[in-house]
């Protein structure tokens, strides 16, 4: 199976689109990054963790509808379509991006994601297992803490969602930057008494000890369940359930069903280099 095979065709927006312009079109399309055209040219690419470290981690005044997204965008990585699966899985981890797009500025041809090498990896089948490349340490939080501190901890990790786990250690839930996107999105809107949208107010709420931030916690946002895998099932079982439920990664759970780590569409991919 060829690059060309496994390729989709790139959900693009407009240069001169705003961050809630984004937000709306990421939800909609239930996608994780859009191309961004100028003059009909590709001029970048915009993703949802990008967005969202902006998002929780910027400091302007400036409300959602009026945040350029040419101050997010990223250049776009250009690949021949001659290119193998294990060289694209290598490239990405390399360059640690999770999508490649296939042809020049001038003729783009496609894009493929971390997703479609799942994809790939589940075609061809392996006896390889999730014991051998989940990943071990993984970041979590309490359904009790306050949002502030969720958020905090995203953002010092740098991840795009957490585990949450109940005062027995269960993990019961996930905050996403999605969820974080809906609240910005529905709150966003409104208006203060002077009659300034609060996006701006919200997305500082997020990270504030005061308000927002800390009278909401974490069970509160989190999408409920986990999907989970025993830590000896083959790493096919691991795409499959990803992929039919439409999710980044699975709690790999040990021999005694407690966490012991996660497998990820990044392990996956990391997988197909071996």
């Amino acid at each position: 199976m060829s690059i060309n095979e496994i390729s989709n065709k790139p959900i693009t927006i407009l240069k001169d689109s705003t961050l809630s312009d984004v937000i709306r079109k990421l939800l909609e399309t239930k996608l994780s990054r859009l191309i961004v055209l100028e003059s009909g040219n590709p001029v970048g690419i915009i993703t949802e963790k990008d967005v969202g470290l902006f998002l929780l981690s910027e400091t302007s005044k400036q409300g959602l509808d009026d945040i350029s997204i040419s101050k997010i965008m990223k250049p776009v990585l250009y690949v021949d379509e001659g290119i193998t699966p294990k060289e694209s899985a290598k490239l990405m981890i390399e360059k640690g991006v999770s999508s490649l797009t296939l042809g020049s500025a001038d003729n783009i041809q496609g894009i493929f994601t971390k997703t479609d090498l799942v994809k790939y990896f589940l075609k061809n089948s392996s006896e390889k297992k999730v014991v051998d490349y989940m990943t071990h340490n993984f970041v979590f939080t309490h359904s009790a803490a306050p949002l502030f501190k969720v958020v905090k901890k995203m953002l010092e990790n740098k991840v795009s969602r957490i585990i949450v786990k109940n005062q027995n250690e269960e993990a019961v839930g996930v905050i996403s930057f999605r969820d974080l996107f809906r609240i910005s999105l529905e709150l966003g809107s409104e208006e203060d008494d002077t009659g300034f949208t609060i996006s701006d107010q919200i997305r500082k709420g997020f990270l504030s000890e005061e308000g927002f931030g800390d009278i909401s916690l974490a069970r509160e946002v989190m999408s409920k369940g986990i999907i989970s895998i025993k830590f000896n099932e083959k790493l096919t079982s691991a795409c499959q359930l990803i992929l039919e439920n439409n999710v980044s990664g699975l709690v790999v759970l040990d021999g005694n069903g407690d966490i012991a780590g996660i497998i990820s569409k990044t392990d996956v991919v990391r997988a197909l280099i071996d």
